[in-house]
């Protein structure tokens, strides 16, 4: 039986031949990848028989690919399959040129911008099935996308559900040991700091907004947004005058601290995520020396 060729991002092949051989050790696996990688037709052919999967990634797919195209594989699967949703890339070409009779594309967002990115990923699976390009367009995409036609909508889940293998972290049967992810809104009070910055800003904008029109409007408007955010987190970071980042002057930064020390005693880890870069510094800064936690940004 020739080899399965899998073909991912760069980022992750070594994560894939670690999981191969953890799950099924018996495979025998080799990756196609660097400098030292095999470019001799016969010598790639001789050793790709040795092995029963060959890992490389989608830039060596498109460098490689008469290489690649050179064997007959038992199966292609493509991970991140969004990265073949362009039909008219030379990486997209390349891989519809590799032969064999079974091929799966594995991704977690088949549509990203448009209809178009399931088609080339069909196309990827089996070539015709949803028609030509064009066609598909004029069935599917432009009627779904343009005129929320749910019947067409209809037709085509029909079409490609029996091909899809879908899995959610809300199947048991799949993790029957990831706890239930639990949603809670805090709501905490200004500062009597951040009330007064954000009282001067909204009376500020007020006064602008009576003269402003169009895009100058929705400008201000825009820009005023951020401000509020920005007092909202803190108000070192609206006045950006490097004033002491404490949490006396934000109740925020105050409940924050408070969440982590109760993630902290319980033996756990955090992630925290931030809308702004200059924030995250003074996170780390401020849970590392002010809280003595282990902190990385």
């Amino acid at each position: 039986v020739p080899p399965t060729l899998v073909i991912a991002p760069t980022s992750v092949l070594g994560n894939w031949r670690k999981e191969i051989e953890r799950f099924a050790p018996q495979l025998r696996t080799m990756v196609h990848q660097g400098s030292t990688r095999l470019k001799d037709k016969q010598a790639f052919t001789e050793t790709c028989a040795t092995h029963d999967v060959v890992l490389t990634s989608f830039a060596l797919a498109r460098l490689d690919e008469k290489l690649l195209q050179s064997l007959k594989w038992h199966r292609v699967v493509v991970d991140e399959a969004q990265n073949i949703k362009n039909p008219q890339a030379a990486q997209t070409r390349a891989i519809l040129k590799l032969t064999a009779p079974h091929r799966l594309a594995l991704t977690g967002t088949p549509v990203e911008n448009r209809l178009r990115d399931l088609w080339s990923i069909f196309n990827f699976l089996s070539p015709g099935y949803l028609g030509k390009e064009a066609q598909f367009r004029k069935s599917f995409e432009l009627p779904i996308q343009k005129d929320n036609d749910q019947a067409k909508s209809a037709t085509l889940k029909k079409l490609v559900e029996p091909f899809i293998l879908r899995r959610v972290k809300t199947d048991k049967r799949i993790i029957d040991d990831l706890p239930d992810k639990i949603e809670q809104k805090m709501y905490c009070t200004l500062s009597s700091e951040q009330a007064s910055l954000y009282e001067a800003v909204v009376k500020d904008v007020t006064e602008q907004l009576k003269e402003a029109e169009g895009i100058q409007r929705k400008g201000l408007i825009l820009s005023t947004l951020l401000k509020l955010k920005q007092i909202c987190n803190h108000p070192a970071q609206f006045l950006q005058d490097g004033s002491a980042f404490t949490t006396e002057r934000s109740h925020k930064l105050q409940r924050l601290g408070e969440m982590v020390e109760e993630v902290m005693d319980s033996g756990e880890s955090a992630l925290i995520f931030t809308q702004f870069t200059e924030i995250g510094g003074q996170l780390e800064r401020y849970l590392e020396h002010s809280r003595h936690y282990n902190t990385y940004y």
